[in-house]
């Protein structure tokens, strides 16, 4: 299984449903948590600010967490699209 990143926050539920649903599946990831601290935060609105997939979560006004980046580059926004990727 490849390993990826997910950045995340603490307060949001949709990353809390993440975490424990990668924790499940036996996931081989590393959290970062935008809300913990500030690196964290700046690292995520760089990452955000420069790619494309973000773009339909910010024009609904969305913030895009929790967010999956895999050492390849690839980057994804759906937990269960994660999973599957880091199977390939």
């Amino acid at each position: 299984m490849k390993t990826f990143t997910m950045y995340g926050s603490h307060v949001c539920p949709d990353t809390i449903e993440a975490l424990l649903i990668c924790n499940q599946a036996g996931a081989d990831y590393g959290y970062r948590d935008i809300s913990g601290t500030m690196i964290f935060l700046k690292e995520f609105l760089s990452l955000r600010d420069g790619n494309p997939v973000f773009e339909p979560v910010k024009a609904r006004g969305g913030i895009g967490v929790p967010c999956f980046v895999f050492e390849d580059g690839t980057v994804l926004l759906d937990v269960k699209e994660a999973l599957s990727y880091a199977k390939k």
